[in-house]
């Protein structure tokens, strides 16, 4: 869903990699993905992180899972809105090796191929490609191809684990947003180029002192063709948690990231340094998180609390929740173009802040979850998209300094046994700028509804909803567009000949709507595709 992922950076990334109290990390860990306007909402492609492949279960899934353990320790977030063109599986979780190849409509191949090799218990490793392009037929140059290649290794002696891993991704796109039609598409390609390498080191057994500790390592080049810009970060971080006294914990950790990106117009280098340290406590009764960051932004100098505080009213049916978290999200030109791959290359790079009273209840009864959440959120240095004046067809990043948002959300999720699964979500913003009369290209509304049913374990459907209120656009100050909000439904259908073999077809935006995530670009309208997948 959509996203979104997204990263709260070192109280986040730490108490995540390290102890129950789980965050997320920086934004930078975000992989540019294929232009909105023609793909579906897509699960989450592969990031190849310096972890193996997760096993896939003989019994087929969506990519999405409705939480089957209880809500008190899965966090939630609203569901990140995405575009609807065409989309793939992930590749990440399967204990087989396969091939897949498809065909559709606009022109669209796709092939994937995944290697897994785990005889070894020591050592493992694999590799993957993957390709997906598509070619519209109502737009002149509305068309792009997208290609992933990677490999990745762990090593495990038996105390300590070693892994790396390697992607490269390079996606193909045209500014076709324009009412010009007389460009040549060569003249208005973007190639967004993208070069990621982990190395990450974590104990894999308990040692005699009872303390976690990991290490990690990256680094990644990006490549923008149109602009002919670049950037680079390199980002490292270290953390250890101790479990004590059964029901408590303790956590801490350091984190360095320094990245540089040039343009035709700048070159800007940025350092950001993060250390957090932090103290849990969960006996299943209470639950309690008080962590606190200090992070170090090219010489300005925050405290980022992290307070939480859970009980457990009636088994695990009700449970109510509180907190006040402020997180800290790095802004680059990675994480703004992953968004709208049509962002000039000369744009102003500002970090946000984000502060967030929230509160609610949430629960499991049998199959059946919930969470109803509501927030006040205090954002500094909110990112919002606006049309280039000369250059209707790329667009610009703005910055509102203080922007408050009430925030309601209300999650839902059914299963039964293996066969049926639901998900519903609705996400709610009322927002309130300083700088800006709206909040561009952020619907106030957005739900979805996902659901997968298992016939016969031979058959599998699934059926995604999505829907977003009207939001506005920014072209000049007497030229505000007004983007009317759509629903959006999509089928998949999968037979299952036999262990190996099985086939299965995508049918996208079947009312056909050529709403614009953007201003002046369109997603494609219906679109579907068919294939089949090889499992060895």
């Amino acid at each position: 869903m959509r996203y979104i992922g997204y990263a709260f950076i070192s109280a986040c990334f730490m108490a995540g990699s390290f102890g129950a109290y789980a965050q997320t990390g920086t934004n930078d860990q975000v992989i540019i993905t294929r232009e909105y306007e023609a793909k579906v909402k897509d699960a989450d492609k592969v990031s190849l992180s310096p972890n193996i492949p997760e096993e896939e279960d003989h019994t087929p899934k969506l990519s999405y899972k409705v939480p089957e353990r209880d809500f008190k320790d899965i966090p939630f977030e609203p569901n990140p809105l995405k575009p609807l063109g065409m989309s793939t599986d992930k590749l990440e979780r399967f204990n087989s090796s396969y091939i897949k190849l498809g065909f559709g409509s606009q022109l669209t191949p796709l092939a994937e191929l995944m290697y897994n090799d785990n005889k070894s218990k020591k050592i493992k490793y694999g590799f993957f490609y993957d390709h997906l392009s598509q070619y519209g037929f109502h737009i002149k140059n509305q068309k792009f191809s997208d290609d992933k290649a990677g490999a990745y290794v762990k090593y495990d002696p038996g105390k300590v684990e070693l892994s790396a891993g390697f992607q490269f991704h390079n996606l193909r796109t045209h500014f076709y947003g324009s009412p010009d039609t007389v460009y040549d598409g060569k003249a208005i390609r973007q190639n967004l180029r993208d070069y990621d390498l982990n190395i990450g080191l974590k104990n894999s057994q308990k040692n005699k002192i009872g303390i976690d500790y990991a290490a990690a390592l990256r680094g990644n080049y990006m490549q923008e063709t149109y602009g002919k810009g670049y950037e680079y970060f390199v980002n490292g971080k270290v953390g250890a948690a101790y479990t004590f006294l059964k029901y408590h914990s303790a956590f801490a950790g350091f984190q360095a990231d320094i990245s540089n990106y040039t343009s035709g117009r700048q070159s800007l280098t940025r350092n950001l340094f993060l250390t957090n340290i932090g103290y849990g406590f969960n006996n299943d009764d209470w639950k309690a998180r008080a962590a606190l960051t200090i992070a170090a932004d090219n010489g300005k100098v925050y405290a980022l609390p992290d307070l939480y505080i859970e009980k457990r009213l009636y088994q695990h049916k009700l449970l109510v929740y509180a907190g006040w978290e402020i997180r800290f999200q790095k802004n680059s030109f990675k994480t703004l173009s992953e968004r709208n791959n049509f962002v000039n290359s000369d744009i102003e790079l500002k970090n946000t802040r984000i502060s967030d009273f929230y509160g609610g209840l949430k629960g499991t009864v049998e199959g059946f979850s919930y969470n109803i959440r509501m927030a006040y959120r205090n954002i500094s240095n909110m990112g919002l998209y606006y049309s280039d004046y000369f250059d209707n067809k790329r667009f610009y990043v703005s910055y509102d300094p203080s922007v408050s948002d009430f925030n309601g959300l209300l999650e839902l999720g059914y299963n039964h046994k293996d066969d049926l699964r639901i998900l519903a979500s609705l996400d709610i913003n009322s927002y309130s700028l300083s700088n800006n009369t709206k909040a561009w290209y952020e619907p106030l509304v957005k739900a979805s509804i996902k659901a997968s049913y298992i016939i016969e374990k031979k058959i599998v459907v699934g059926v995604d909803l999505y829907a977003f209120s009207n939001y506005y656009g920014f072209l000049a100050p007497d030229n505000i567009r007004n983007i009317h909000g759509t629903v959006d439904a999509n089928l998949n259908l999968e037979y299952i000949f036999n262990k190996r073999l099985s086939f299965f077809g995508k049918l996208n935006n079947i009312a056909h709507q050529r709403y614009q995530m953007w201003a002046n670009y369109p997603v494609y309208g219906i679109n579907g595709l068919v294939g089949a997948k090889f499992s060895f």
